[in-house]
């Protein structure tokens, strides 16, 4: 909260509502929760996904949150991230990459790999030749030694070979070949902590889907699986049941959605409380969590948005976030999620106005904040996490 500390002292209006996590006897957080008291001990990582749309790929709002649960829990490394490697869809500040060669992509934005894009909703379509090089970076950028490495592929018909390497040393190679489509993984734990890791086709084509990088150290994970533009239609649409058992793969602790933002427009949330929009979001919702098992979720709400009324010129809010946030507060705690609004963090209805009006925290387009905007919105949600996990701590877990 340093930098919002020092906007206030400065005079900037103040931004930012304190709001609870929404989860009655802890039932949506609780498997999350032990995962953190076990990392807390020293005992073992507790691993999140965090699903959303244009908010999340930006990473500033997940990042505010990883980097205070590191500094919390311990650093257990980035986790998954997906090969797209293209700040067109899809970043994070806890890694730097470089490509080389051919590559395409496909989204569950815009369809086209038959249902397979990962647990990311990114599909990187290498050609041969083409490659990439990761590295896990701390908040200096320096090189952060990871000691578990995963390459989650596709294999199919016609496909090439994959490689991947860990300090310029080859430590896997492997067919991608198939009979027919399905997921891949290499997985290794290497004999010795590394900073550099490449991975690339070689003889064919290759669909790369991500890679998993851990410390081998107890901790947490927080793994933003943002890619702009998507909305709850693009799950059920798109990803279908093939992200069910990569959902399952990752045997993450808690899985988070924040989907909605670019469908504050919709008619449906107009009428009727916005119940026509119930099962849009609902069926995003039960896409994404249908394979995470015991796993504990939390659905988190949109940020609040405004608009330019074309009659008058005026900027006015957007009349269905209302309905919207309470739709999916009630899809939330139907499914045993807990639930946060980001929309009542920001101060509700018109605050997206009052953002964009506060120098350094609006972009001015009504609907999205600046990295200062996100960094207070994730540490307003991790202020409630932790406070949740406090109060569970002290009910005896």
């Amino acid at each position: 909260m340093l930098l919002l500390s020092l906007c206030l002292a400065l005079g900037a209006p103040r931004l930012g509502v304190p709001t609870p996590v929404v989860d009655e006897g802890h039932r949506g957080l609780s498997h999350w929760f032990a995962a953190l008291a076990e990392a807390e001990a020293g005992r073992g990582v507790a691993r999140a996904i965090h699903y959303g749309d244009s908010t999340i790929a930006a990473d500033g709002f997940a990042r505010t949150v990883r980097a205070r649960l590191q500094a919390r829990f311990g650093d257990a490394g980035p986790g998954f991230v997906t090969a797209s490697l293209n700040p067109t869809w899809h970043q994070r500040s806890d890694v730097t990459a470089s490509r080389g060669g051919g590559w395409s992509w496909r989204t569950i934005l815009l369809g086209g790999a038959g249902g397979r894009y990962g647990l990311g909703g990114i599909v990187g379509i290498l050609e041969s030749g083409a490659h990439a090089v990761v590295r896990a970076i701390d908040a200096e950028k320096n090189a952060v030694p990871q000691l578990h490495v995963e390459l989650w592929y596709q294999g199919g018909q016609g496909y090439g070979s994959y490689w991947v390497s860990a300090d310029d040393r080859e430590i896997g190679r492997g067919a991608a070949q198939a009979p027919q489509t399905d997921d891949r993984r290499f997985v290794l734990d290497l004999p010795a902590p590394a900073t550099k890791f490449a991975f690339g086709a070689s003889g064919g084509t290759v669909p790369f889907y991500g890679l998993v990088l851990e410390t081998g150290t107890p901790g947490a994970t927080w793994e933003s699986l943002g890619v702009v533009g998507v909305g709850s239609k693009s799950f059920t649409t798109f990803a279908k049941d093939n992200l069910r058992p990569q959902v399952t793969q990752r045997g993450a602790d808690l899985v988070v959605v924040m989907i909605g933002g670019n469908e504050a427009g919709y008619p449906s949330l107009l009428s009727r409380g916005g119940e026509a929009y119930a099962p849009v979001f609902g069926g995003g919702l039960d896409t994404i969590l249908a394979g995470k098992g015991a796993a504990s979720c939390l659905v988190v709400t949109p940020l609040d948005q405004g608009f330019v009324d074309e009659a008058d010129g005026l900027e006015k809010s957007r009349p269905g976030m209302k309905n919207l946030v309470a739709v999916q507060r009630r899809l939330a705690a139907e499914r045993g999620c807990a639930f946060w609004s980001t929309y009542d963090a920001m101060g509700g209805a018109g605050s997206a106005i009052a953002w964009a009006h506060a120098r350094g925290y609006g972009t001015g387009d009504l609907v999205h904040v600046t990295p200062a905007g996100l960094e207070v919105l994730g540490n307003l949600l991790t202020d409630a996490l932790l406070g949740a996990y406090e109060s569970w701590k002290g009910a005896g877990g």
